[in-house]
């Protein structure tokens, strides 16, 4: 039954792996608990407990995951799969009633995305100058991330025939399967182009061919832009290595102690956008935000920007002189 309700995310809904994934491992999780309990009441675990779970066995499980430390965020997000899967179950008649409809998520704060200043990304972008594939590469990854504002999924994905240099633009395929179009500024263009006959060199040693062909595999190296030095195509898990060693490295020459993933690429592309007066809306289109709220934390993150930029720099400020 939870294989049927994954199935449709991936297939109707158009979620990511990543998200199925995760809502299998939530909704595995609450069958487990739900068969232990009913073995600890001395019955037996039957194949469909999920669907004779009622209001109070959802409210235990969430409140179990709370009391094991769990992040609200992270439990709003188990009970997130639960209740969808119920509305599932309802919508193709296998259950009268939803249990999961009355009950309520846990209260979370947003906090403020981490991200840099424009002279720390300056400085971060500076330490991919080199000869070689990987330089190439790194450049041309970090600045196209820094420039487009994409997530790590859409930059790992990207296809070379969604890819327009001419046109300084890039389709990318977000959350949900959400298509939307990204700008690429003149350094990333720069740096594509000089990263692109590294990329062809390196798919000819493999034995791939360097343009992508109908009917391949998805993960072919072919139909991605950003690959590994042995040519396979490069991961989530890739991208964000290589952003660990940049941000180390950052650390030990400036002292910058900050935590730099390639989520803070996106944040501070939007943060600098705000800062420099854009139009919130525009922001939200550039994000691939389906709502406005998510994208208003930017505003909230450029007052924060203010206001250390004014008590360093004002007498009266808390790092300024003045008495």
């Amino acid at each position: 039954m939870i294989e049927d309700y994954l199935a449709y995310l991936g297939a109707v809904r158009g979620l990511s792996e990543r998200t199925v994934r995760s809502y299998r491992e939530d909704l595995g999780r609450f069958a487990s608990q739900l068969a232990a309990r009913a073995v600890e009441g001395g019955g037996e675990a039957a194949t469909g407990m999920l669907d004779l779970a009622n209001a109070r066995d959802i409210r235990a499980f969430t409140a179990g995951l709370a009391a094991d430390g769990m992040a609200p965020a992270s439990v709003n997000r188990a009970l997130s799969a639960i209740r969808g899967y119920y509305r599932f179950r309802v919508r193709h008649g296998a259950l009268a009633v939803d249990p999961s409809a009355d009950i309520e998520g846990l209260a979370a704060s947003r906090g403020l995305p981490r991200f840099l200043f424009e002279n720390e990304m300056a400085e971060l972008l500076s330490l991919t100058e080199g000869e070689g594939f990987r330089a190439a590469r790194d450049k041309a990854l970090l600045e196209f991330l820094y420039s487009s504002g994409c997530r790590v999924a859409e930059a790992a994905e990207l296809d070379p025939a969604r890819l327009d240099l001419a046109a300084g633009t890039a389709k990318v395929r977000g959350k949900g399967s959400k298509e939307r179009v990204v700008f690429i500024a003149a350094p990333a263009l720069a740096a594509l182009r000089a990263y692109l006959p590294y990329r062809e060199a390196v798919l000819r040693a493999r034995g791939a061919r360097p343009e992508p062909a109908e009917g391949r595999p998805r993960r072919d190296p072919a139909r991605r832009i950003f690959l590994s030095a042995k040519g396979g195509a490069l991961s989530r898990r890739g991208i964000e290595w290589i952003v660990e060693g940049y941000s180390e490295r950052l650390a030990a020459l400036r002292g910058l102690h900050k935590r730099i993933s390639p989520h803070s690429f996106r944040h501070s592309f939007a943060t600098h956008l705000v800062g420099r007066g854009a139009d919130i809306r525009v922001v939200q289109e550039l994000l691939g935000h389906s709502s406005i709220s998510t994208t208003q934390v930017y505003t909230h993150v450029d007052m924060e920007r203010l206001k250390r930029v004014y008590d360093l720099a004002h007498p009266h400020g808390s790092g300024g002189t003045g008495s």
